[in-house]
């Protein structure tokens, strides 16, 4: 009688523990769960290695003044992007050759699948070179496998501008007036200059191309298509504001840019929403 009720004891115990592992299981998995739900915005902004933290920030601080949503992903998030779960993916300012190692392959044909289905693109700077076919640093193509699809070359620094490393503000000519995006735009407007690429489109590219360097008046931003979704590649940092402190950080504020430049971000992701 007294080894049946050790038995029972034991058995006891052992299912206590079971039900107790199987609890923790259960919450962990729907801990996870809830925190990737919790990956869904108006607006992705690309966060990982090789960003930018002050474009980062920046371009957050932007959208949100715009009246959108915003949530920071990873390289892992885009490898295994839900495309339903933003509107508008944003590669900031940063290291482009670092995004091309980081985000798999899989995770490129998810970035273009997202396009094909209506997504919408904001690339800033390192960004816009990582959209691009072919990328040109410092006289040299980068032995890297960018997103390709804007079907061209972006090349830089662009030392006309001002000598590598250095960062300046820059003049941007707007040279078509017609687009949605620059309809109202005046004919020339200044942006911070940090190491950006020149955007050429190949010969045989549907290309927008919307404003020009002043300096060598080579193309610096443009708008595409891209099955039933919209592209916007800049070669500047529109995000950063040298003279309101509304962009959150304090980087290239003894420079003047002369004015914002964040209303026509905000037209460009109107138009990337398809919804002018």
């Amino acid at each position: 009688m007294k080894q049946q009720f050790i038995l029972v004891e034991k058995l006891k115990n052992h299912l206590f523990r079971f039900f107790c592992i199987l609890f923790l299981f259960i919450h962990i998995t729907n801990c996870d769960n809830s925190e990737d739900s919790s990956k869904s915005a108006d607006v992705a902004i690309y966060s990982d290695n090789g960003t930018w933290d002050e474009s980062v920030k920046a371009s957050e601080n932007m959208f949100k003044w715009m009246g959108y949503t915003v949530a920071k992903v990873d390289a892992n998030d885009i490898n295994t992007l839900e495309t339903d779960n933003f509107s508008i993916l944003c590669i900031p300012g940063g290291d482009m050759y670092e995004y091309a190692q980081d985000i798999s392959q899989k995770g490129k044909n998810k970035i273009r699948d997202f396009l094909i289905d209506g997504g919408g693109y904001i690339w800033l700077c390192g960004g816009a070179y990582f959209a691009s076919e072919k990328v040109i640093w410092k006289g040299d193509q980068l032995s890297m496998t960018p997103l390709g699809i804007f079907q061209g070359t972006a090349s830089g620094p662009n030392d006309e501008i001002v000598p590598y490393p250095d960062f300046d503000v820059c003049r941007m000519n707007i040279v078509d007036h017609n687009h949605s995006i620059t309809l109202s735009e005046p004919d020339s407007v200044w942006m911070l200059y940090y190491w950006g690429p020149i955007l050429v489109p190949n010969n045989d590219t549907e290309v927008t191309v919307l404003g020009r360097y002043n300096s060598g008046n080579q193309p610096s931003m443009i708008a595409l298509n891209y099955g039933l979704g919209r592209v916007f590649l800049i070669g500047t940092h529109p995000e950063i504001e040298e003279d309101n402190n509304r962009d959150g950080v304090t980087f290239a504020d003894e420079l003047d840019d002369q004015g914002s430049d964040w209303d026509l971000m905000k037209k460009a992701v109107v138009w990337c929403l398809n919804d002018s």
